[in-house]
């Protein structure tokens, strides 16, 4: 799941960055690299990786004078785009749907925000 997840949190990541700073530099793909190494090691559930890709963008978004809540809506747009995405590329899978999905979940619950659904149930 990390590997093709990937490219596409990357894209998302790359997209949201570009919107709120404005020109393609350095400064825009250290954060994009940072954000999307963040996730893959979150999905796989490794806590040295989570740790420095955390500390890393955090360097990157104190850098270039971001907000840091900022992260925290980029990483909800993340969530629910893998979840899309996980729906609709294994729904003839319902096995591989629902360990895709319970990754997910898991990443969410140590995610800084409370997505809508878990905040009402």
């Amino acid at each position: 799941m990390a590997f093709w997840c990937f490219p596409i949190v990357t894209d998302l990541v790359r997209e949201r960055y570009l919107g709120v700073i404005g020109g393609a530099g350095v400064a825009v793909l250290n954060v994009v690299i940072s954000h999307s190494h963040l996730w893959r090691a979150r999905i796989l559930d490794d806590s040295f990786s989570l740790r420095r890709a955390r500390d890393e963008l955090a360097g990157h978004i104190q850098q270039l004078g971001l907000p840091p809540d900022l992260v925290e809506d980029i990483d909800e747009d993340i969530l629910d785009e893998l979840m899309q995405v996980v729906t609709q590329r294994f729904h003839r899978s319902p096995t591989q749907a629902a360990i895709c999905g319970q990754i997910l979940l898991h990443v969410a619950k140590k995610l800084a925000f409370v997505p809508q659904p878990l905040a009402v149930a």
